[in-house]
């Protein structure tokens, strides 16, 4: 073969492969192929959310936050949810519906404030969608905790 200064060669070796050796080259293209295909599938659906998570806390007010994560004071998270202005101060301004995990504490913006009126200052069990980034949920169902006692933080790590 003549080569050109700078020119590279023209050296196709599909060309030269018989149908038998490219059936294999195809064959192992397709092995090489289809595990990364799977991987990228079993990744996929470990990543999506399966179903709604459910989570216990308590009902709240932005305002007051973690303050109500103790049984009473409903009057003051609807009057914080309402403002000031049916209580003489119109300049307190009406405050979002919140859930404060039990086990972490983290506050979370309620979406749909309706799903929560009837349960202000409640511990609950909520299911949803919780939107970590947004610091979000969308309640889809609540339910009140059965009363029992409060645990301490001490038998929170011992089960």
């Amino acid at each position: 073969m003549h080569l050109i200064r700078g020119s590279v060669p023209k050296i196709c070796p599909l060309k030269s492969m018989t149908k038998s050796q490219g059936e294999h080259m195809k064959i192992g293209q397709i092995l090489l192929f289809a595990p990364s295909v799977f991987l990228v599938l079993m990744l996929a659906s470990t990543s999506a959310p399966q179903g709604s998570p459910s989570r216990t806390g308590w009902i709240s007010d932005e305002s007051c936050g973690k303050q109500h994560t103790k049984p009473g004071r409903a009057d003051c998270v609807e009057k914080c949810w309402r403002g000031g202005a049916s209580v003489g101060h119109p300049e307190w301004k009406p405050q979002r519906a919140v859930f404060v995990g039990d086990n972490d504490l983290a506050i979370w913006i309620v979406e749909n404030p309706e799903a929560v009126k009837k349960f202000p200052a409640a511990h609950v069990v909520v299911t949803g969608r919780f939107d970590s980034a947004k610091r979000t949920i969308h309640v889809e169902t609540i339910t009140a905790v059965a009363d029992r006692p409060p645990r301490s933080v001490s038998d929170r790590f011992r089960g």
